[in-house]
């Protein structure tokens, strides 16, 4: 390498090595539904900006301004009010179907609206909008809600799309189902017969106190759930369970849901092992969450049918994805092939120590590579690791032993 002459002093700034493996955004979440906008924008030409337009919400005043009040048949103020319930929202995009200027009533809103399109100009309406997310903010979504979760073409649309983003899409159980049919809901003839790590089914419907009459209303436990998983992220991490936590603002559920901790035959058992995510309380405790499981279960027994340990994994592989294209078209010489392979190491030593796996390894594979593979300008690293496990079920085993009366009483035997 060929420099020209310099007499004198300089100093020479290299920014080699300084570059770290990050985590990718986990508390964001899409939201995809109804408002009544016409309430809060006065003209066609402002609404435009909040119908089939991904917007960044924050806050309770942003989501109040953006989206307006709640109002009886209108989903996206609910499931804002649902999030912000349970702690700070993180971050929320929202994206809103309906138009007072096309439709005459929001019931004229159909899952067609909801599933959305992409144009052959390239703008998406509806769920597709998750796809813009990423060139449009820089992230993607990692939780997904949408009116009419419970419909099986959006159900499985939004499934398809977290498949292809890597997040968690959750789908609620038809509202009046009993807790048999819900479980038959997940048979060859029901609405949510499917074995998708991306997906949580979530039943029953919870009560809250409406906030226009004060009365008792339903409301989907997907968004309620959704508040709690973002609270979760944001106060321990993402590789928490968000099972087992309180879930606020709830006064009721739609079906009573019995729970006694060690009684095999509880409501909760029951819908947990059809992989449903379900409410629970006992005595003290406040409605919770309950449940680990996504839709996988019990079809799968990978380690992925763990909702924490499935978005544990989709950390690791973006984190590591992202930080991997600063050295793609780079030279492969052996400076850059360990670089590489060290910074990923130190992020999986860090991760290992922060509980977020029991182990983990990334390293330049020199059984997979060979040097036709190399010539051909591909290399192959190796990621090996397992998530830190939840304690889902504690079994303590007790022993009646004589050997303390001979203790006590200072038998001879």
């Amino acid at each position: 390498m060929t420099t020209n002459f310099h007499h004198g002093p300089e100093v020479i700034e290299h920014k080699d090595g300084v570059q770290v493996v990050r985590d990718v955004k986990s508390a964001v979440t899409y939201i995809n539904g109804t408002a009544p906008i016409g309430d809060v924008h006065d003209t066609a030409e402002k609404r435009a900006d909040y119908i089939n337009k991904r917007v960044l919400i924050r806050t309770r005043a942003e989501a109040a301004a953006a989206f307006g009040p709640q109002t009886d048949g209108f989903t996206i103020p609910q499931a804002l009010d649902a999030i912000f319930d349970q702690g700070d929202g993180g971050t929320i995009i929202v994206n809103n179907v309906f138009d007072p200027d096309a439709h005459a009533d929001v019931g004229d809103v159909t899952t067609a609206d909801l599933m959305g399109t992409i144009s052959p100009a390239g703008l998406a309406s509806g769920l597709q909008g998750a796809y813009a997310c990423f060139n449009q903010f820089g992230f993607f979504p990692k939780i997904y809600l949408s009116a009419m979760s419970s419909d099986p073409a959006v159900r499985t649309e939004m499934d398809v799309i977290a498949n292809k983003i890597h997040g968690h899409a959750i789908s609620d159980l038809p509202v009046g189902l009993t807790k048999q049919q819900a479980v038959e809901a997940r048979g060859v003839a029901g609405t949510h017969n499917t074995a998708s790590a991306r997906t949580i089914i979530t039943y029953p419907h919870v009560k809250v106190a409406d906030a226009i009459t004060g009365d008792d209303r339903l409301e989907p436990l997907s968004q309620r759930l959704a508040g709690v998983m973002i609270a979760t992220d944001l106060t321990q991490g993402y590789h928490h369970s968000p099972s087992n936590r309180e879930i606020r603002g709830v006064t009721g559920l739609e079906v009573d849901i019995n729970f006694y901790p060690s009684d095999t035959a509880n409501d909760t058992n029951l819908l947990n092992e059809a992989g449903i995510v379900t409410c629970m309380r006992s005595f003290a405790t406040g409605y919770r969450t309950f449940g680990n499981r996504s839709a996988a279960f019990p079809t799968s027994s990978h380690v992925e049918n763990f909702i924490h340990a499935r978005r544990i994994l989709d950390q690791a592989h973006e984190a590591i994805l992202f930080f991997s294209m600063n050295y793609v078209d780079r030279l492969g010489h052996p400076q850059n092939v360990e670089a590489l392979e060290e910074a990923v190491n130190a992020w999986c030593r860090k991760k290992t120590g922060d509980d977020v796996f029991y182990g983990a390894t990334y390293r330049f594979d020199r059984e997979k590579n060979t040097a036709a593979e190399i010539a051909d300008g591909r290399f192959h690293y190796r990621f090996d690791c397992h998530p830190t496990s939840v304690m889902e079920r504690l079994t303590t085993h007790s022993y009646v032993d004589t050997k303390f009366i001979r203790d006590a009483l200072a038998l001879a035997a």
